[in-house]
């Protein structure tokens, strides 16, 4: 049954309701781990660095990063395991990290590796445009090229996005197999699935204008919207029990 956004939307507030504290908890976890891994980083940057201490920088940050990516991996699981009425907790944001972890910093990697060859043309762009002299040619070629990388970038969440759901329901499952079938999964889901993800756009000026406050809530509340949306895709939703 593929249902709406709105009633995926509805059916993951009403899992939410008198529930929230526990996603909080998670989503507040899996965030604070990369930011206090990330602070020495950040006192450490200056304006003198050298070469080798900016390669250091750069490959610590991308680790963290693969590290809040497989954390945020956790948060997902816990949000599986609550939409399924199974037992679920902060503390099982560290399931990946205990459990067949190479998959998962795998398929972080991968998806990172994606998203900078995307953005690859948008980089290429910006090095015109500061070598060449300023005219309406360099403007619009890299208008050109930033158009592209968010093109590819979409791409590549339109296809891709729930390859850590893949991995954590199928724990045999090699990484790039999870790739082939979140991609056969999403045809004829990509319209469905971003019109989902824009609708949850103006949400964002809330967690702007609240100073990122309003992000407690509203991040769980995505998380279990996009983990509704998986499950119906592979209608194991029409299997769960939900309030109509």
């Amino acid at each position: 049954m593929k249902r709406a956004s709105k009633e995926l939307k509805r059916i993951a507030r009403d899992l939410l309701n008198d529930r929230y504290s526990i996603p909080i908890g998670a989503f507040l976890t899996a965030g604070l781990i990369p930011a206090v891994l990330e602070f020495p980083f950040l006192l450490s940057a200056g304006t003198d660095t050298s070469a080798m201490q900016l390669t250091v920088h750069l490959i610590a940050r991308f680790l963290i990063a693969l590290i809040a990516h497989v954390l945020e991996t956790g948060v997902i699981y816990m949000h599986l395991n609550m939409t399924r009425k199974k037992a679920y907790s902060v503390s099982q944001i560290f399931y990946p990290l205990k459990n067949g972890t190479e998959r998962y910093f795998g398929a972080a990697f991968l998806l990172s590796l994606f998203f900078v060859i995307s953005c690859l043309p948008a980089a290429a762009g910006g090095i015109y445009f500061y070598l060449a002299k300023f005219s309406a040619k360099t403007v619009w070629i890299l208008s050109g090229a930033i158009l592209l990388s968010v093109i590819f970038v979409a791409v590549c969440l339109l296809n891709y996005n729930f390859v850590s759901f893949f991995l954590l329901d199928y724990p045999k499952m090699k990484v790039w197999d999870s790739f082939l079938e979140c991609r056969r999964l999403m045809k004829g889901n990509k319209r469905r699935f971003l019109f989902l993800a824009l609708s949850f756009f103006g949400w964002g000026f809330l967690i702007f204008f609240s100073f990122g406050i309003a992000s407690l809530w509203v991040k769980p509340y995505l998380t279990q919207t996009m983990v509704n949306f998986y499950l119906d895709c592979t209608t194991e939703l029409d299997r769960i029990p939900v309030r109509d």
